[in-house]
């Protein structure tokens, strides 16, 4: 059956012509449903021996394995049980198998070489950051990390290990013996949770009710040769035969790195699942849509798109109604969208399997932040206001107290102004209450506390994200602002570590040439860090010869500042408000120079601080930069430009229209305030333009 078939048809403006190619393609064999299961939470103590016993009466059975492209018949049954504690994740496999045999001794290599078990763990459900563990009939283990599928330029780093991971395997039957014809090997895993979770990037610790992850299991099974009385791999013609693949969740291909496929993991808190309702995840179907023409874009029936900037594509599956997805290709790859105009949402992946979602947005803003004070002086701020309306500006990302907001946001409101409430979040100058607790502050490698040692620059005076008193004052600060009735949002600033690495055009300022990370600029050393990573990983970083190779130790800190923004998240979601945030220009740039991952924040929308200079870029990296965030984020982008950084009027306008061409939802001016009459009629005269255009 040919599933792709290519035809033009023709759409016409007012004012010129232009043909737009259409793909059909039936996807019918292409799109799985994962397998399920509901695990329940056991009580009692699971002796990790490779034998089943009474404490497994309650867990969870998965079907038989099936063939990884779901078309042959497998030869040997296979099935895992599942329980978990606060603890571990328990893994109970049995494998038929007629020849048990296994050669492979040394923990991390290559275990699939012997017939093996494996199981594939996603905490977070992205495809990012997931478990790899297989374990041979000789109890040798391979565990492995994975930044992200091969597909996608993923990296595989050996030197992870589970170091509280406890396994054991039964052999019933002999071992190594192809005298004789053995019954089955039993394999028991207790997994660690912890290091999982922290892979997970997930303020919502410990596991909750109803929690899912994503895995899938897999065999691999060789056909053997003997030699001298051993086993061995089958060579044909002195070529090694192909292995079988048996799975749990079907995989359609033989790739056990397509996460995609995985079938779903959801936690009880109950001992029994046998009344727990599954969760469906309503939007299932359009992901899998999206992740199967992703494939076939890639390396399927859809490989001739890469020859088009744009096309679009007629999906047709069997039993489903036909829908028409958009490909377009991008400063990095491409993209594919699918539209909800119910929902007004657009659902997107990229060209790394990259699964998004966002908000249709049919306005563009502008915004600008500015300075407040602790009282109010209205006649000021009434010509402010006034000002910012002529420009354009309806929103204003304001500092200064609770009592000055609240007046502010009445004067805005009568301009039909919105006022976001600009909190400095963890670098806290001159803080009468939180000088008085040194131990809140933050600790560089160096050991030196930010209370003390001010890098940079004298106000650089930085909390830790990991001291719980100083989260607490944090969310204190932020509850007051609560108050406040008629904000825009919450706006948060300053919530990251200290720059580990400065924007190139600001290293001369501070005589720095910094071609590596410097330890009097890598913040996250704060005793509780250490202590907790070492109970977690087994290793204290300040002993660590380098620390900043650790992707373990960078991922600790990045959760610690993703899980206070999405606890602040909580609490400001809770009050019916919203919360933004100011950041660095896009996210893996915010990770590598301040640790900063803020596509995993729960925010309402960033605002990224796009300041071309400061980086010695020229205007066009203002759109690559938007271009990033709003591809790595489900929420809005407003592009923040820094007025002094433009040489003209002309570059400004330039960067406005490249803002908007790259997805951003708006920009936002750091600052509109005392402009040149140049860049004042720019802003004017964007602002009639867009608001006409919309």
């Amino acid at each position: 059956m040919r599933l792709c078939t290519f035809f033009l048809v023709f759409f016409f403006s007012a004012n010129l012509g232009w043909a737009q190619s259409t793909y059909e393609i039936n996807l019918t064999d292409k799109i799985v449903v994962p397998e399920h299961i509901i695990v329940a939470k056991t009580s009692e103590e699971i002796k990790i021996d490779g034998c089943i016993d009474e404490a497994w009466k309650n867990a969870s059975s998965t079907n038989n394995f099936i063939d990884i492209e779901g078309e042959k018949e497998v030869r040997h049954n296979s099935f895992v049980k599942l329980l978990w504690d606060d603890q571990n994740l328990y893994v109970f496999a049995e494998l038929e198998e007629p020849h048990i045999w296994g050669d492979i001794e040394n923990r991390d290599e290559i275990i699939y070489y012997n017939n093996d078990f494996e199981v594939f763990i996603d905490p977070s459900g992205k495809g990012e950051n997931y478990g790899e563990i297989e374990i041979n009939a000789l109890n040798t283990v391979w565990d492995l990390l994975l930044n992200r599928p091969y597909r996608a330029g993923g990296f595989a780093n050996f030197h992870w290990n589970l170091d509280s991971l406890k396994t054991a395997v039964k052999i019933h039957g002999t071992l190594n013996d192809p005298l004789d014809q053995d019954q089955k090997w039993t394999v028991e895993m207790a997994i660690p949770l912890r290091p999982l979770i922290e892979l997970k990037n997930d303020r919502r610790k410990p596991i909750q009710e109803g929690d899912q992850w994503r895995l899938n299991f897999s065999r691999v099974e060789w056909d053997h040769d003997i030699f001298e009385g051993k086993y061995q791999r089958k060579k044909v013609d002195g070529i090694y035969d192909r292995e079988y693949n048996w799975v749990w969740s079907n995989q359609k291909a033989i790739n056990m790195h397509a996460p995609e496929m995985w079938g779903i993991m959801q936690f009880t808190e109950q001992e029994s699942s046998e009344d727990i309702v599954f969760i469906e995840d309503p939007e299932i179907k359009v992901k899998q849509l999206l992740y199967a023409l992703y494939r076939e874009r890639n390396w399927g029936e859809l490989r001739s798109l890469k020859k088009l900037t744009d096309c679009q594509i007629s999906i047709s599956v069997e039993g489903e109604k036909n829908r028409t997805a958009q490909y377009q290709q991008t400063n990095f790859g491409y993209e594919i969208s699918l539209e909800d105009e119910e929902a007004e949402l657009l659902y997107i992946i990229n060209e790394q399997g990259e699964f998004l979602k966002k908000k249709i947005e049919n306005t563009f803003t502008f915004a600008t932040w500015t300075h407040g004070s602790q009282t109010m002086d209205a006649e000021v701020w009434e010509k402010k206001l006034d000002e910012y309306q002529q420009l354009g500006i309806s929103e204003v990302l304001v500092s200064g107290s609770p009592e000055f907001l609240s007046d502010l946001v009445e004067l805005a409101n009568k301009k039909d102004i919105k006022i976001h409430a600009w909190m400095w979040t963890l670098n806290r100058p001159n803080d009468t209450i939180a000088s008085k607790h040194p131990e809140w502050y933050a600790v560089n490698r160096n050991g030196e506390n930010s209370l003390e040692y001010r890098a940079y620059v004298n106000y650089y005076q930085w909390l830790s994200p990991f001291h719980p008193e100083a989260r607490e004052y944090i969310k204190n600060n932020v509850r007051k602002l609560l108050k406040i009735e008629g904000l825009e949002s919450i706006h948060l600033d300053y919530v990251r570590y200290v720059d580990v690495i400065l924007g190139a055009d600001l290293q001369p300022k501070y005589n720095l040439v910094q071609t590596s990370e410097m330890p009097e600029f890598d913040y996250g050393y704060h005793p509780i860090a250490r202590e907790g990573f070492k109970s977690i990983f087994g290793k204290d970083p300040g002993q660590m010869e380098h620390p900043e190779l650790s992707t373990e130790w960078r991922q600790y800190r990045l959760n610690a500042i993703t899980s206070l923004v999405n606890e602040i998240a909580d609490l400001v979601h809770n009050e019916g408000q919203s919360l933004t945030a100011a950041v660095f220009p896009f996210p893996e740039m915010s990770r590598q120079m301040v640790r900063q991952a803020w596509n995993d924040w729960d925010l309402d929308e960033a605002f990224p601080m796009i300041y071309h200079n400061f980086y010695r870029e020229n205007i066009n990296w203002i759109g690559f930069a938007t271009e990033q965030g709003v591809k790595g984020v489900t929420f809005p982008i407003n592009t923040g430009l820094y007025i002094p950084g433009f040489n003209s009027p002309a570059e400004l306008e330039q960067a406005i229209r490249i803002a908007k061409e790259n997805g951003a939802k708006g920009v936002s001016f750091f600052t509109a305030d005392n402009m040149d009459e140049g860049y004042r009629e720019v802003l004017i005269k964007m602002s009639q333009e867009l608001k006409s255009s919309r």
